[in-house]
């Protein structure tokens, strides 16, 4: 069962369709805040428009510059983390600078006219990162002392930490008062002593917060720039470790694979779908098994009520299956459509 599982999961590798690349799509914003236009990079999920899923949204601050490494670490990432709205945000130099815990229009900008433009615009969770290298790494953690409401993480990588401005503010906050913040997760590279002296003494002040509540990592072969992409790569697989399910789970029934997107629901607070290449995959190894009828009708019957777009992913796995050498295992599944979806066109013939 587990050889045949992952065969077929290797032969669906090849299941997919050419497209163009785009990066992001370009959005001018006026801001109030900062008195001129503002570009925002915007990438959806790839399914977006098929379905009628809200996504956790993750802004990346120096955008017209990070999104690159941000997208590309996404996509490395794509089966263990959820899929997320990315929104790059330009911005640079001073208006990153904080100012003594005070409102910078800067942090105007991005909280009552980012934020709002994009609840606004696209279906969103309630559920978002803000993430920031350098100096815009020290304004992520400026926004985290201010306990800014909008986000429920903040990244902050090789963070500007040497004028001790962060230092000084942290320490002035007792645990209890630390302990009530939202998660946070801090790296540094090889930077030397004028950034590693203060990240060591922050660490160190925020050790005692509670289990999962803060995350840091060092990462010594990096240079300030090339850990960008490293930084990322832990900031979201530490957040969202054990969101793909293992494989004794996805086999183990359709219960148990259901159990584990609901406890990810409960985990983050915004609704978590069962992926639909997990249930064309699934549903494909039942009917080339030939000995797992009930799963296999259950999994169908979980799809095509799951999101209006169940139903054509079967068909798709159907034909596939059909034209690929397992005649026999797309002619069951697709018996079983039409038995539990009998009006749809596909049937009535």
């Amino acid at each position: 069962m587990r050889v045949l599982f992952f065969s077929f999961v290797l032969l669906c590798s090849q299941f997919s369709l050419a497209s163009d690349l785009i990066l992001a799509e370009e959005i001018k914003l006026k801001s109030n805040s900062l008195g001129e236009e503002r570009n925002l990079f915007i990438k959806l999920p790839k399914k977006y428009h098929n379905e009628e899923n809200s996504y956790p949204v993750l802004y990346v601050l120096h955008g017209q510059w990070d999104m690159l490494s941000t997208l590309s670490t996404l996509d490395l990432l794509e089966d263990q983390i959820p899929n997320f709205i990315v929104v790059g945000i330009e911005s640079r130099g001073k208006e990153l600078s904080p100012e003594n815990g005070k409102t910078t229009p800067f942090a105007n900008f991005l909280t009552n006219e980012v934020v709002s433009y994009v609840n606004e615009n696209y279906r969103v969770a309630a559920y978002g990162i803000l993430s920031g290298h350098s100096n815009s790494g020290r304004f992520v953690l400026d926004s985290w002392i201010n306990d800014n409401p909008v986000f429920s993480k903040y990244f902050a990588f090789s963070p500007s930490l040497d004028d001790g401005y962060i230092v000084d503010r942290v320490s002035k906050l007792n645990s209890e008062t630390l302990n009530k913040k939202v998660p946070l997760t801090i790296t540094i590279a090889n930077e030397g002593e004028h950034m590693q002296d203060p990240f060591t003494e922050l660490t160190q002040k925020l050790s005692n917060l509670t289990k999962g509540s803060f995350e840091f990592k060092k990462f010594p072969e990096q240079s300030h720039r090339t850990t960008k992409h490293p930084s990322m790569q832990y900031a979201l697989q530490s957040t969202f470790a054990g969101w793909e399910p293992t494989y004794e789970v996805k086999v183990s029934g359709l219960d148990g694979l259901k159990n584990h997107y609901t406890n990810l629901s409960e985990k983050y607070g915004f609704k978590v779908l069962v992926p639909a290449e997990t249930l064309q995959k699934l549903t494909a190894h039942y009917a080339i098994s030939g000995n797992a009828t009930e799963e296999l009708n259950k999994h169908i019957a979980f799809t095509i009520n799951q999101s209006p777009e169940g139903v054509n992913s079967l068909f798709e796995i159907s034909d596939y299956l059909s034209s690929n050498g397992y005649t026999k295992a797309g002619e069951i599944i697709l018996d079983e459509i039409c038995n539990q979806a009998k009006n749809n066109h596909r049937c009535s013939g």
